[in-house]
């Protein structure tokens, strides 16, 4: 919803799903994401072209924007490598500014020693905690109307709390079963 509601002629945006990588091919990744060729490149050329692309962008006064989904999932090497994007600089501007997205397991990913300069660079973070009993009608009716749910069929309260039951209010998990 976010990359769908940023303004286009201000923002360019990547998003990054598969997540399976080692640290060249999140660097390939990356390059994809942004339309930049890199067919037969050899990492210094990737990250030659990567730079140069995002300068050009950020003259046109664009901010870059890299979604990564299930961080949790990658290797060391991949973490660094996005790490060391955020050395690409304008006048001490960073060039890109990445949104790391993953399940819980990656707090403790992230506290490890060897990423201390990945934790270094974190400006934000957030973890969504399970919703309450109260709040997962409001949750799972909001994800329904988003796909033109009308209340038909209508769900009970009885359904909502044994949904709860099942799922203790984790999001995904309220995703996965209500799918």
């Amino acid at each position: 919803h976010l990359l769908n509601t940023l303004d286009s002629d201000r923002y360019v945006s990547g998003t990054i799903v598969t997540t399976q990588l080692g640290g060249d091919d999140m660097l390939r990744m990356v390059a994809s994401a942004f339309d930049i060729d890199n067919e037969n490149a050899d990492k210094a050329t990737l990250l030659q072209r990567i730079e140069a692309r995002f300068k050009s962008l950020s003259a046109e006064g664009k901010h870059c924007l890299l979604m990564v989904d299930e961080v949790q999932n990658l290797s060391f090497q991949a973490l660094e490598e996005l790490r060391m994007l955020s050395n690409f600089q304008v006048d001490g501007k960073a060039l890109l500014q990445s949104f790391l997205l993953g399940q819980p397991q990656f707090r403790r990913t992230l506290a490890s020693q060897d990423l201390d300069q990945l934790r270094q660079r974190v400006i934000a973070s957030y973890h969504l905690g399970p919703v309450g009993k109260q709040e997962v009608r409001a949750y799972i009716e909001h994800r329904l109307k988003a796909v033109g749910w009308n209340n038909d069929p209508e769900i009970t309260e009885d359904a909502y709390a044994e949904i709860f039951e099942h799922t203790g209010g984790v999001p995904r998990k309220l995703n996965v079963l209500c799918s």
